[in-house]
């Protein structure tokens, strides 16, 4: 079009004008319903020490949080701000959008009371669109406990204090962090947990930031999937505090990925570290240690079979320490070493202690190896190691010199002192039946064991059955046993244990179960006439022994085979009383009424005499023919409670006595007398 006049022009700038008005109108309408969703995107809590659950969270969120079909979903970005608290505590399905990455600054507390809470991505089909983990920065008291993490971007703790108890950690990637839980200046508690096919390293931190994990009993399975040069326990520098890695199990399967790695490499921190009781096995290596300024102490783990690479040059040690200096250093003792490629390796300068004569080693180390030799220890370092009281997989000190490469085979090497060595016997320490194992013993059964006819008794008591007893037994660490320890068998037969050294010794032990006889309790209750217990009564219980009554009257002979037993009692001035009895089936107790010793001057009228009968204060005797007399009295359980040797009148003070019967004992010229008197 052709403007040619000047209202032409003039109308041809109204219309620029009013479409750049409608232009800014649009533009400032835009920025409004774009800022209006900018403000529905997210949900940042107040930040006022509040509690909030998931069902508050969809009420307040306006649609951040929702709920659908039974879970909840996280739609757009969540903030729980410093001091507020989101807390889960029933059994739950939370799903979060893909990309989204929730932020506390305040707490998590996510355990349910029953069954299990599930932090999941919407989509867990398709390739990438998984959420992109959870994030916690100075965040205090989070708490996770039978969770289940899948499908997310990992767990990054920032100065964050969190503990994870039986939580589960599978297929979560590295959107976020290389690891599932990545700490950073904290020391996260981790126990019964697993972690199982994640796509990098389980645990782990940066190489510049401090913290000492407390890592117990868990469980890591096939973890860095993505086949990376990452072990599946990946630790920085620790802190203040040492790191504990205990009691884990951690299997491989990804030929370039390692069990546990600790390193120190830019000079950050001082680590201390206590690594114990693991089981590592099927890695590229087991365990590595590399840096400086770490201090170990390596005990009790099983290391198998750390060669799935197969390449000698990249890998395949149980231990591999890798030391800038003599800051670096290692404590290592009982540890069982086996399958690798080399057992042990070290590398540039280290301080490694693998025994002392004072400490032995302990360590057992059999067929590792690589290219047709054995590499029980490979030290390719200057620093001479002690190495004393290990099995190097022979008892020959000749052939274990030929499993350790060291100084006399590279004289820029450190010498290796390690005789004495240990030696293996294929021999029990110790064969039980513990009642934990076996509910029908009330107490442990401890085996017998004779090493010179290889057999082990075990003295079983009656009535227990014999078909299904579980045995537990301990051998040195190394020696295989066939049966294995605590797998129940049939002892109404005699039972055959194989035992085998690793370089070969077998002995075949019998365990023999004798079944006890049955046995019972016999009790004696022993009283007069009058039913009061007498104490101190000498049983005699022929083939058995002699006991006497208590307090109650009463005597006890244990455990007793059945069968007739003779007996006799005694007490002083009573008649004896003998007998027999049969134990049958069951305890027995007899009763044993003692009747009061009656001279025969009682019976054909008595020369001494006493008056008055009964007594108050003062019992006169009559017919007293020696000028000295023994006088006792003695009470109902024959205890004497008054006895002179002379006498200058006819009469005794009964005061002193209580009320009830007594004996008067009076022995003159040979005789001896006794009557009965009773004190009012």
């Amino acid at each position: 079009m052709v403007w040619t006049t000047k209202n032409e022009k003039e109308k041809k700038h109204n219309i620029k004008k009013k479409i750049i008005v409608m232009r800014k109108f649009s533009f400032i309408t835009l920025l409004i319903i774009l800022s209006g969703f900018t403000v529905k995107a997210q949900y940042i809590t107040p930040g006022n020490n509040q509690t909030f659950t998931l069902d508050d969270l969809v009420d307040l969120s306006g649609g951040t949080v929702s709920f659908e079909n039974g879970s909840y979903i996280i739609n757009n970005a969540l903030t729980i701000s410093a001091t507020d608290t989101l807390k889960i505590s029933e059994a739950t399905v939370l799903k979060i959008a893909a990309g989204l990455r929730p932020e506390f600054y305040g707490s998590f507390i996510s355990n349910p009371e029953s069954g299990e809470v599930v932090i999941t991505a919407v989509d867990t089909i398709t390739p990438g669109q998984g959420f992109d983990g959870l994030r916690f920065e100075d965040s205090q008291a989070n708490y996770f406990a039978n969770t289940r993490i899948t499908h997310g971007g990992g767990i990054s703790l920032i100065e964050t204090e969190a503990t994870f108890e039986y939580c589960t950690f599978v297929h979560n990637s590295s959107a976020s962090t290389s690891n599932v839980i990545n700490y950073s200046n904290c020391d996260p508690i981790i126990r019964y947990c697993r972690f199982v096919e994640n796509e990098r390293s389980a645990i782990g931190s940066g190489a510049n930031t401090e913290g000492s994990p407390q890592i117990y009993f868990n469980e890591f399975i096939h973890n860095t999937t993505d086949n990376s040069n990452r072990p599946q326990i990946n630790l920085g520098p620790g802190a203040a505090d040492s790191i504990y890695i205990v009691g884990n199990y951690v299997e491989g399967f990804h030929d370039n990925v390692g069990g546990i790695s600790i390193n120190s490499l830019v000079g950050v921190g001082n680590t201390k570290a206590v690594v114990s009781g693991n089981i590592i096995v099927n890695n590229r290596y087991g365990y590595a240690q590399i840096g400086s300024n770490i201090s170990s102490r390596i005990t009790d783990n099983i290391i198998l079979d750390n060669d799935i690479q197969n390449d000698p040059m990249l890998g395949g040690s149980g231990l591999n320490f890798y030391g800038a200096n003599t800051t670096n250093k290692a404590v290592v003792r009982r540890n069982l070493i086996s399958g690798n490629l080399w057992g042990i390796t070290t590398q540039q300068v280290f301080d490694l202690d693998l025994g002392t004569s004072m400490d032995p080693g302990g360590n057992v180390f059999y067929e590792n190896g690589n290219g047709g030799a054995t590499y029980a220890f490979y030290n390719n370092i200057a620093e001479d190691v002690n190495a004393i009281g290990n099995y190097w997989g022979t008892n020959d000190v000749a052939v274990a010199e030929t499993y350790i490469f060291h100084q006399p085979d590279d004289g820029t090497l450190g010498l290796v002192t390690y005789e004495p060595i240990k030696t293996l016997e294929p021999e029990f320490l110790s064969f039980a039946l513990l009642a934990s194992n076996n509910p029908q013993l009330e107490n442990d059964i401890s085996g017998t064991i004779d090493y010179d006819n290889f057999t082990v008794t075990l003295e079983v008591p009656a009535g227990i059955s014999l078909t299904n007893l579980i045995p537990t037994y301990t051998v040195e660490l190394g020696i295989i046993g066939n049966p294995a320890s605590e797998v129940a068998q049939d002892f109404n037969e005699n039972v055959v244990y194989a035992l085998n050294t690793p370089h070969g010794s077998e002995a075949e032990w019998t365990v023999i179960a004798n079944q006890q006889s049955a046995t019972y309790d016999l009790t004696f209750m022993v009283e007069d006439e009058d039913g009061v217990a007498i104490s101190g009564a000498e049983i005699i219980l022929e083939g058995v022994g002699t006991q006497s009554t208590n307090d109650s009257g009463i005597a006890i002979f244990e455990s007793l085979e059945p069968g007739i037993y003779v007996y006799e009692v005694l007490v002083e001035a009573y008649e004896p009383v003998n007998g027999s009895v049969e134990l049958i089936d069951e305890n027995h107790t007899e009763l044993i009424v003692m009747d009061i010793f009656v001279d025969l001057n009682e019976t054909n009228q008595k020369a001494i005499q006493i008056y008055p009968n009964p007594v108050q204060d003062v019992l006169q005797i009559k017919g007293l023919s020696a000028e000295r007399n023994t006088i006792k009295i003695l009470d109902m359980q024959g205890k004497v409670v008054f006895e002179t040797s002379q006498i200058n009148s006819n009469s005794i003070s009964v005061n002193h006595l209580i009320s009830g019967k007594y004996l008067l004992i009076v022995e003159s010229n040979n005789t001896i007398q006794k009557l009965k008197f009773i004190k009012k």
